[in-house]
């Protein structure tokens, strides 16, 4: 992909500095910087159906005072654009610190997602329907022996569950795609992930990422959604579950067709589906 000539013919941007970033784990991604301006062109396969709407929901959020890394229209008023057999975005570059995970910052990463699920707040989808972010790997599922009964566990879980609250989710809000400013704010990014769903989704995944451990996430997430206190309290536990049969299908699939990208090692595959194991592992001790 001819990056430069991209940006210049579809954006009117002309780079004087051009950087190949390195970590994405479905996509592939440029920082493109001039003296006035400093842009990340992103890009993913034609058929990821989460990227555009991930840029839609990246801009309502900046609209309502987030930080969210917002994508730039082209020239021709698209945040998308088809270049071949991809798809391409140029999003707002966003600077800072990367959070680590300290208790501070997972009481960031509360407070932010509780945020985002205010602005975001939609309508209840079919949560059956929904559940197909874990059954589309159901091919992947005979891996191990222990993956299908696991991700059936999973599916029990959430579907035992009534009433409960749905908005537009980040969908991975792993430490690293927080980041903050020098003001003091946080930032979310890499909303690759975005989809309509459950708010208890990105709250679990956020505990998942913070160890498992609920202490810090959910009291700062409720500081901005106390209402869903009795919500999160009943279903987080069923969520984890999910977000770990996500995490194990997700990893199954790699490892099968080894998938490297964002990876160094094939290692690293057998190690994210090993991790979700031992979670479900330990939640059944």
């Amino acid at each position: 992909m001819d990056v430069e000539r991209l940006l210049l013919e579809r954006w009117d941007l002309k780079p004087a500095r051009l950087e190949v970033l390195t970590g994405g784990m479905n996509s592939v991604a440029w920082l493109a910087a001039a003296d006035a301006w400093q842009v990340v062109l992103k890009s993913v396969d034609a058929g990821d159906g989460a990227f555009e709407p991930g840029l839609r929901l990246a801009a309502r959020l900046g609209d309502a005072g987030l930080i969210t890394g917002r994508p730039r229209p082209s020239t021709q008023g698209r945040l998308v654009e088809q270049v071949e057999d991809r798809q391409v975005g140029v999003l707002e570059y966003v600077g800072g610190v990367p959070l680590t995970g300290t208790v501070e910052d997972q009481r960031a990463v509360g407070e932010l997602l509780g945020r985002v699920h205010k602005v975001s707040a939609a309508e209840p989808g079919n949560l059956a329907d929904w559940l197909h972010l874990i059954t589309q790997f159901d091919q992947y599922l005979d891996l191990e022996d222990w993956i299908r009964p696991a991700v059936r566990s999973a599916l029990d879980a959430a579907s035992s569950l009534d009433d409960i609250s749905w908005a537009w989710l980040h969908g991975d809000p792993a430490a690293e795609a927080f980041f903050r400013q020098s003001d003091g704010q946080v930032a979310l990014i890499d909303w690759g992930s975005a989809m309509h769903g459950p708010v208890l989704y990105d709250v679990a995944s956020a505990v998942m990422y913070a160890g498992g451990h609920p202490d810090h996430v959910v009291p700062a997430y409720l500081g901005q959604r106390p209402e869903l206190a009795d919500e999160i309290s009943a279903g987080l536990d069923a969520f984890l579950r999910v977000r770990w049969a996500v995490q194990a299908g997700y990893f199954a699939w790699r490892c099968a067709n080894d998938v490297r990208t964002g990876i160094a090692d094939p290692a690293e595959n057998l190690k994210g589906l090993a991790d979700a194991g031992q979670a479900f592992e330990t939640a059944d001790r």
